[in-house]
């Protein structure tokens, strides 16, 4: 104890580092990031290959399956899943859990160049491959730009100065644009005109190229000088297009104006479209560099934002959709509140134990171990979010705790006389190691949650780290500044206030009988508390079983499919419809639509989707977050039945991502009509359960499609290839690309589509010509048949083999997990046909795999517990004894979800893992007093009861301010569950470590009532 005494006599030197550890705390809370959440990895990359023309099975075995190959190889691989759709390859690469942010970098170019090494062995027309391990980025601050009366360019141009802008804005790492169109300039010819000209589309692409493409002319020599020689004659305007010659195999010379009509137009179909509140808009879409302050930057962006938005031409509109600098600053202000009540809190019930001076003097030792944390989570970059404050919340009680023990001590062993210096150390001495480990033990208790590989256990280091380190910060205020206050400000008792004997009056004496009754009836007490937990296990069953809470914000997300095959434009106008019909209710502040794919990441939990045509997403702000819930829970309904040919999904924003369904039955195998058929089955078994809600197969419906059998004996006569009649076809909408335009620093695609041709159906499209320059003929002269068919518009594969899920949600009211056990058994039951497999996938995986993960360091954290407690008695029998309190705790647990209704998950657990550590910290000293007192010659059964009676102050006093500091907590959607687990396990905890564990040893040492 010489640190003790060095502090106690150096009064300036402790008085200066007290004095900097608060202005320190105050220097780093300023200082310090501030975010909404925390954040964590997307352990995920997408590789993206087009493969224009090619079915979805093609597309499957030619590309996808090529670079899967590849991929497999990395060591650090978890699985692979893809979606194979006409034209495109997408596959979502997972890696292993372990993997830690530090190592994604390094990671992600080892894929690159395994997707690299074999783009060689694609096919002709595929690729390049793309390989997208930036999509996990968050941009956290998104605008919406609209322009009424302006072109989509207009809007692009409009929205480029603006990014230009922004990126100057200090802490922005970039700025992407969201929901630009593509220009093109369309050549629309005739057929008929192409096979009376003799032009092909060869003629025009070559006409294009030799007059558009830049070429070195090099320079002449004029005396001493070099004079550089360029030609004009590129294209700069639709003028110059329009008077370009083309010649004809035969060599007549046509201008392009005199046979085709020319104009500015956007690609069709278009990929992706936004709107903002029915205006066609354009996002903006802006993240913050890693070191930087979230809520600095969106403040700043801001100011840039209001100062365009009043310079900007007439028309134009700039719309906040989501400012994650907002959003950080409004959660942080009321964890900051919840912060300040919990610290009010737990000194008010100081001062109601211990009075006012010596409640004071405990919790200046909780201001200086907040302050002291914030110095290391600045130091170690933790930003202040949800996770990082409610762990100081959830610590708030806990800090109090050893100083609580120190001075309770110091001030027993003064009212027995002791000198005031003599009876500061000896508390010190007689409490430091049993504090330390107790310290210990209950940071250890979090340790399993903090090396957890799963998402679960990122979003929660912080966490963690924040309650280890104010923990151990309180043992070392304990030791030093509690010890140095009680010297200086608090008085020693004269001799005239020494009590003869402690701990006496009519509560101590009531509570010493209570106790010899618990002793004496040792086997029925512990048999009956035997009895309640295996009730309070049974009554889990009746808990909700929700593994990630939602959060409590003013908005939510709703997605919406249309059958498969639908038309962007059609999905467009029923999404413009559907956020007319969300505008009507009073709730609604602001509603934005994302048409054919998600919108950048604006939150880190968001989900991606798409592209897909069929696919759009409204995200809806409400003006409180009550009202949002209300709205919420009427869309879940109403949208629904208003909209029964779209699938929809009313999602609230949560901590952990989102999967597209609650459920999934995954089947695997080689034949898509076997797993069809399985997955038919599942969805029929679910369909049958009241509670499931939209059951469907994860391929979609299937989609029509047309397909001309090309003959190359009709066609070969005429000379016309197979890739003459699909260029001509594609020239009725999409059109044919045959060169590209120059606009400033865009490259415009210019088109050959056919004039006039109105092709809705198989007869008419047998109708439509098709040419090769010298001949043209009707398609159906060029092909066997033209049949109508149909498909599934995608394919999708796990691990390299052909994937099918059932998939359905839950209705309003009930939980994954009872649905899941309801349906569960049926469908495992289905017969699988030989090469054929199943899985649970969707949440059932994610959640098992986050126990798992849990599971995998909760051995090596028991052990160490073990390891501590027995170095510190010295025996086995007493570490049991601490070992056997442990469980009865769930009683509390399961008392507290059933009465407050909140759902049982993994918050819950987390703080179940934590109240372990809290209920060790109080048997623990409470064992040691018995020890302390047996060694001086005290018979064993009175140690017990006398024990007990000396460590009830301050393991009460040290129960209830965590209890009530935890309250504030208890009203948060997000940790209510947390915060009930940890309220109602503690009080009940209480009650076992001043009743239960001196029955107990009892037992373990045989103690009878005339034991002396």
């Amino acid at each position: 104890m010489k640190l003790v005494k060095y502090f106690l006599q150096k009064k300036s030197l402790t008085i200066l580092l007290l004095l900097l550890v608060l202005f320190g705390g105050l220097f780093a809370y300023v200082k310090m990031g501030k975010l909404e959440d925390a954040p964590f990895t997307i352990k995920q990359a997408l590789v993206l290959t087009p493969y224009p023309g090619a079915s979805p099975s093609e597309v499957q075995t030619q590309v996808t399956d090529v670079l899967e190959e590849s991929i497999q190889s990395l060591g650090e691989l978890y699985y692979l899943k893809t979606e194979n759709r006409a034209g495109l390859s997408k596959i979502t690469v997972y890696v292993k859990k372990e993997i830690r942010a530090g190592e994604m970098q390094q990671l992600w170019d080892k894929l690159r160049r395994k997707v690299s090494d074999v783009q060689g062995k694609l096919p002709a027309g595929a690729g390049p491959s793309v390989v997208n391990d930036d999509f996990g980025d968050v941009l956290g601050v998104f605008y919406g730009l609209t322009g009424m009366g302006h072109t989509y360019r207009e809007l692009e141009d409009q929205a480029k100065l603006i990014k230009n802008e922004i990126l100057k804005v200090k802490d922005v790492a970039k700025v992407e644009i969201y929901g630009v169109q593509t220009p093109t300039i369309d050549v629309k010819i005739s057929p008929s005109v192409m096979a009376l000209s003799g032009i092909t589309t060869a003629d025009i692409a070559r006409a294009f190229e030799g007059q558009n493409k830049v070429v070195d002319a090099g320079g002449i020599d004029v005396g001493e000088n070099r004079v550089r020689i360029e030609s004009t004659g590129n294209f700069y305007s639709l003028d110059d297009i329009r008077n370009l010659t083309i010649v004809s195999k035969g060599g007549e010379h046509f201008r392009l104006a005199d046979i085709a009509e020319i104009e500015e137009a956007y690609q069709t179909p278009a990929s992706n479209m936004m709107r903002v509140n029915g205006e066609p808009a354009i996002g903006i879409a802006i993240s913050t560099v890693p070191t930087g302050n979230v809520v600095d930057m969106a403040e700043a962006v801001k100011e840039k934002i209001d100062w365009f938005a009043s310079e900007m031409p007439e028309g134009y509109a700039l719309s906040c959709i989501y400012d994650q600098g907002y959003e950080s600053a409004v959660a942080n202000r009321g964890f900051i509140v919840n912060l300040i009540v919990s610290v009010l809190t737990v000194v008010a019930i100081l001062l109601f134990f211990i009075g006012f001076k010596n409640g004071l003097l405990i919790g200046s030792g909780l201001v200086f171990s907040i302050f002291a944390t914030l110095i290391v989570m600045f130091a170690d970059g933790i930003a202040l979010q949800r996770m990082s404050l409610a762990a100081i919340i959830i610590a708030m009680g806990m800090l109090v705790d050893n100083a609580i023990v120190v001075s309770d001590s110091a001030l027993v062993n003064m009212q027995r006389g002791m000198r005031k210096r003599t009876a500061i150390m000896r508390a010190c001495s007689a409490t430091a190691l049993p504090l330390l480990a107790a310290t210990v033990i209950a940071i250890l208790t979090f340790m399993p949650i903090y090396y957890s590989p799963h998402i679960t256990g990122e979003l929660l280091s912080s966490m963690v780290v924040v309650i280890g380190v104010s923990l151990m910060f309180s043992w070392v205020f304990a030791l030093t500044q509690t010890p140095f206050f009680i010297q200086e400000f608090v008085r020693r008792p004269r001799p005239d206030e020494l009590t003869a004997e402690l701990f006496t009056g009519k509560w101590y004496d009531r509570f010493r009988r209570s106790l010899r009754v618990v002793i004496r009836r040792k086997y029925v007490v512990v048999g009956c508390l035997v009895v309640m937990l295996c009730v309070s296990a049974w009554s889990f069953r009746f808990i909700p079983k929700v593994f990630v809470p939602s959060l409590d914000k003013q908005y939510f997300t709703v997605d919406m499919w249309l059958p498969e095959g639908t038309r962007i434009e059609e999905t467009d106008r029923v999404a413009d419809d559907m956020a007319d019909y969300v505008s009507t209710y009073h709730e609604m502040e602001m509603v934005s639509a994302f048409v054919g794919r998600t919108p950048p990441r604006y939150y880190l939990s968001n989900v991606s989707f798409g592209p897909q045509s069929n696919y759009a997403q409204l995200l809806i702000k409400c003006r409180t977050s009550s009202e949002s819930r209300q709205l919420h829970a009427v869309l879940q309904d109403s949208l629904p039945a208003k909209y029964p040919e779209a699938f929809i999904k009313v999602n609230s924003f949560e901590l952990s991502p989102l999967n597209e369904a609650l459920i999934e039955a995954r089947f695997l195998g080689p034949d898509p009509a076997v797993l069809d058929s399985l997955v038919g089955v599942a969805v029929d078994i679910m369909r049958r359960n009241p509670k499931v809600a939209d059951a469907r197969n994860e391929w979609g419906s299937m989609a029509m499609m047309i397909r001309p059998v090309y003959d190359p004996v009709k066609a070969g006569a005429l000379g016309i290839t197979k890739a003459d009649m699909m260029q001509s076809v594609k020239s009725i909408q999409d059109g044919v690309t045959v060169g590209v335009y120059r606009d400033d620093e865009k490259k415009v695609p210019v088109l050959l589509k056919s004039a006039g041709a109105n092709i809705t159906n198989a007869e008419a499209l047998g109708n439509f010509s098709v040419w090769n320059g010298e001949n043209s003929a009707p398609l159906s002269q060029v092909t066997e048949r033209i049949e109508t068919t149909w498909e599934f518009p995608q394919m999708r594969t796990y691990n390299r083999q052909l994937s099918m899920a059932a998939m359905c949600g839950v209705k309003p009211g009930t939980t994954m997990a009872e649905v899941h056990g309801e349906i569960r058994a049926e469908v495992e039951k289905i017969q699988l046909p030989e090469g054929y497999t199943f899985f649970w996938d969707a949440q059932f995986k994610d959640q098992k795999e986050a126990i798992q993960a849990i599971v995998m360091y909760f051995p090596l954290a028991f052990l160490l517990l073990v390891v501590i407690l027995v170095a510190l008695f010295g025996n086995f029998r007493q570490p049991i004894i601490i070992l056997c309190v442990l469980p009865l705790s769930l009683i509390g647990v399961a008392v507290g979800m059933l009465l407050t209704g909140f759902d049982f998950g993994f918050f819950p657990i987390a703080g179940w893992l934590g109240l372990l550590g809290m209920i060790i910290k109080n048997v623990i000293v409470l064992i040691d007093e018995i020890n302390v007192q047996h060694g001086n010659g005290v018979d064993l059964y009175t140690c017990i009861v006398e024990a007990t009676v000396v460590r009830t102050r301050p393991v009460l006093m040290a129960a209830t301010t965590t209890i009530f500091g935890m309250v504030p907590l208890l009203f948060d959607i997000a940790f209510g569950g947390m915060a009930a687990t940890i309220i109602f396990g503690l009080t009940f905890a209480t009650l076992l470590t001043l009743f239960v564990t001196p029955a107990l040893y009892a037992i373990f040492y045989n103690v009878k009532e005339n034991q002396r």
